[in-house]
């Protein structure tokens, strides 16, 4: 059950723009298309079917079915596939990263806001369809962001040789980690379980692609989510037009100029700053930046050159090898789906906000952008052990210097607080002051130091009251001090560092019913969901 829902800015945990936006600031009105909300998705209907090239759908079913090649798909995502072939269908889609097992638990939430906001729109509006998709980035090349999670403060990380995107990593040596990771998790409830899941997915999956398909259909087939990976030649054929944009007239960089100045006269940090070309050129074990050289491009080491003409056709005949960074990326997927809203985390919400002047230069219906669901798991155990402890969940997201002040204030049965004494000391100077009007100028002035020399006393002497109060609760405050270690784990959000597999070992598949039947996209706030 959900215990409760925090405001965004009492966790302490999340950037000032997150924060406005969460709250629909008018300020973010010229970076955005619409607010998230049920009316304003609508209104992203009409406007996406007018604008969307409907042409692309049968290629994309065609696509996605190649995709799934030797799965077994259910009833549900036959037919939401299916009705992608229909004008009044719509999608909408959360990509992230291949991490390792899915990496931090926040992957998960991002898929359940699509889930449950398709299912919302669904049930309200009827006369459409709506698809929730999850955009596989495979083409990433980064692969210490991804081959590493934890599990109770143990991390476990996968080596590789290999180079280049992620997604065609083979798995030959990463069955040493899953062993180290199954032993470490025997007697658990579910262990058997999600064993023979890690073992289906990671050692009978020819890459790192096929692995994370497989975990990700594993864990949410049965809600209907449909998962595309844009590393392929036909899909990318489709978008070649604004690749040839981004090559001769710079796109992502001179169009993104007008949001990233509202960015800065709004005072937010940008998230991500764009390049000259925004685009990687991917070879066998291989993903390089394209640079502008003068008036001709290469990669990055200059093991590939072209001029102007070349690259085009370059891109005509191998469109496969062009890959969009973090600033293309987003002009791809909404180019290529008939897309309403991309659901992301806070940096992903930033650096949208840097692309809508990009989208009307041109043309391209700019999405609606959901943050997604934020949330803490707390097992009854837990909460109980806090419970007892009389503290409230919110207090756990204070400092921990904040925190001790406020047990230390709550378990002793003295007042710590002294300011109602300093307020009396004051108060007796002052009237000693109007006294003072009336002698030397001296008198004053012993007083002034007087009154500043008795304040500092009263300082001390509370710090050192508070100090030995402290000391006298230690153990009671320690053991609240643990709790908060567990459940901000290195003083991260638990949705930043613990993985999903820390709960299912003793949930099961319940944990993700549970975790989707308490969050609602469309409700901006941190939940705090008791398993």
């Amino acid at each position: 059950m959900s215990l409760r829902e925090i405001k965004y800015a009492d966790t302490n945990a999340f950037s000032k723009l997150l924060v406005d936006y969460s709250q629909s600031e008018k300020h973010f009105s010229k970076l955005i298309s619409h607010f998230p909300s049920s009316d304003n998705l609508k209104k992203q209907v009409l406007s996406k079917s007018k604008n969307y090239n409907h042409s692309f759908r049968k290629l994309l079913v065609e696509e996605i079915y190649n995709q799934y090649e030797g799965f077994k798909l259910n009833e549900n995502q036959k037919k939401k596939i299916d009705k992608l072939l229909e004008k009044n269908t719509f999608t909408i889609t959360t990509g992230h990263q291949l991490n390792l097992l899915t990496g931090p638990l926040y992957f998960i939430y991002k898929i359940i806001s699509v889930i449950n906001l398709c299912e919302n729109m669904q049930m309200n509006n009827p006369e459409n369809n709506f698809v929730p998709v999850y955009w596989m980035a495979s083409e990433d090349h980064d692969f210490t962001e991804i081959n590493h999670f934890s599990f109770k403060d143990k991390k476990f990380v996968w080596s590789s040789k290999e180079n280049g995107i992620v997604g065609e990593f083979k798995l030959e040596s990463i069955e040493g980690t899953i062993d180290r990771f199954e032993k470490h998790i025997k007697g658990f409830n579910y262990t058997a379980e999600i064993t023979e899941i890690i073992r289906e997915c990671y050692l009978n999956s020819v890459d790192l692609s096929n692995a994370t398909r497989k975990l990700v259909n594993i864990l949410f087939s049965k809600y209907g989510l449909i998962i595309i990976d844009a590393n392929n030649k036909n899909i990318k054929t489709l978008f070649k037009d604004l690749i040839f944009k981004e090559v001769s007239e710079k796109l992502i960089h001179n169009e993104s100029k007008q949001s990233i100045e509202i960015l800065n006269e709004l005072g937010y940090d940008i998230q991500a700053n764009p390049r000259e070309i925004n685009l990687f050129y991917i070879e066998k074990q291989s993903r390089e930046r394209i640079i502008l050289n003068e008036n001709n491009f290469q990669t990055l080491s200059g093991s590939k050159k072209w001029n102007l003409d070349q690259i085009k056709k370059d891109i005509s005949d191998n469109s496969e090898k062009f890959s969009p960074n973090v600033l293309l990326r987003p002009i791809f997927q909404e180019y290529i789906l008939p897309n309403i809203c991309y659901v992301g985390g806070p940096a992903e919400v930033s650096y949208w906000l840097q692309l809508k002047s990009v989208f009307d230069s041109i043309k391209l219906d700019f999405p609606i952008i959901l943050n997604r669901n934020s949330a803490l798991l707390l097992e009854k155990k837990t909460l109980n052990k806090i419970i007892k402890l009389d503290i409230s969940v919110e207090e756990m997201f204070l400092s921990e210097t904040k925190l001790k002040d406020i047990l230390v204030q709550k378990y002793s049965k003295l007042e710590l607080d002294f300011t109602y004494l300093k307020q009396q000391l004051i108060n007796q100077f002052s009237v000693l002051k109007k006294k003072a009007k009336h002698t030397d100028k001296s008198f004053i002035g012993a007083l002034s130091a007087q009154e500043k020399k008795q304040l500092n006393g009263l300082k001390m002497l509370e710090k050192r009251l508070i100090k030995s109060e402290k000391k006298a609760h230690n153990n009671k405050i320690n053991r609240v001090i643990e709790i908060r270690k567990k459940l901000f784990p290195n003083e991260k959000l638990q949705e930043r560092s613990v993985n999903f597999s820390e709960f299912y070992v003793n949930e099961g598949a319940n944990l993700i019913d549970t975790v989707k039947n308490n969050l609602d996209p469309l409700n901006q706030k941190f939940s705090i969901i008791e398993i």
